[in-house]
């Protein structure tokens, strides 16, 4: 074999070689899944859109449903999922606190909002005396109850720089017993209280309007849902454009037709310090 021949066999070879090796690399990283896990109604709905998005980029994004707000995050701590986005930026950041979980929120969402709900009374000055009303068991969003049954007239509590609890209430005028309920089972337990939080979004996932169904909404803009993360992998750039993803115009116009005024998205995904607490 002269001296050509063989150069020309052994690029032949190495050729050969070295598409096998790019495409082993090739697919080996279409295989790799990112894995997020959600709550039922929007942030799922949301999700589903945002993982049809991170396809078309080559981003392989799987949805993990789950039906309450505590097995989400320790998930996220076993690594058995690599992103959460369920829970306000309080939520996140209280879990983080009470935990001591490594944590971090890549950016938010959209805004999570509240209204109370009553299948005995058609508006909130119908609630009566020594009514019993549903106020949402975890810190943050007991927090938050307190605050909203304020606005709507029926308590008044102290101000302070920390979370309110039931001891903060400083007037109840009408004798009020409050009964802490698992968020997700406020809906099933409205027939055995007067009143209680539900968020707009499961309402409008049941074919219904919340500014019909609810006696009283939420107002303001204050608890932005945010894409959590473990604190190591808070630069993966897979991770960060998932999260600019939920901001994409496939997602905008996904809420505007489904969900209309009740969920409004965040003005900017990376921007959290000047949304909410």
């Amino acid at each position: 074999m002269n001296k050509k021949l063989l150069m020309i066999v052994i690029l032949l070879i190495l050729s050969f070689i070295t598409g096998c090796a790019s495409s082993e690399a090739s697919g080996n990283k279409e295989e790799q899944t990112i894995k997020i896990g959600v709550t039922g109604g929007v942030p799922e709905a949301v999700t589903n859109i945002v993982k049809d998005e991170a396809k078309k980029e080559g981003i392989n994004l799987e949805v993990i449903t789950f039906n309450d707000w505590i097995t989400p995050n320790r998930s996220l701590d076993n690594e058995e999922i690599d992103l959460n986005m369920f829970q306000t930026k309080q939520f996140l950041g209280q879990y983080v606190k009470d935990h001591t979980a490594p944590f971090v929120a890549l950016g938010s969402t959209y805004y999570s909002s509240f209204g109370i709900h009553s299948e005995k009374h058609k508006h909130v000055d119908e609630i009566p005396d020594d009514a019993t009303l549903g106020i949402v068991n975890d810190p943050i969003n007991q927090w938050r109850s307190l605050l909203l049954y304020e606005e709507a007239g029926l308590i008044k509590v102290k101000r302070t720089d920390g979370l309110l609890t039931l001891q903060d209430i400083e007037a109840n005028p009408k004798n009020l017993t409050f009964k802490e309920i698992e968020g997700p089972l406020m809906v099933r337990t409205l027939s055995s209280i007067d009143a209680g939080l539900v968020s707009n979004s499961y309402v409008i996932d049941q074919g219904l309007d919340p500014t019909e169904e609810a006696i009283y909404l939420e107002s303001g803009n204050e608890f932005p849902m945010v894409v959590a993360a473990k604190e190591k992998d808070k630069d993966n750039p897979d991770y960060k454009r998932i999260t600019e993803l939920y901001h994409s115009d496939a997602v905008k116009q996904f809420i505007e037709e489904r969900y209309k005024d009740a969920i409004t998205l965040t003005d900017d995904p990376f921007q959290l310090d000047e949304e909410g607490m």
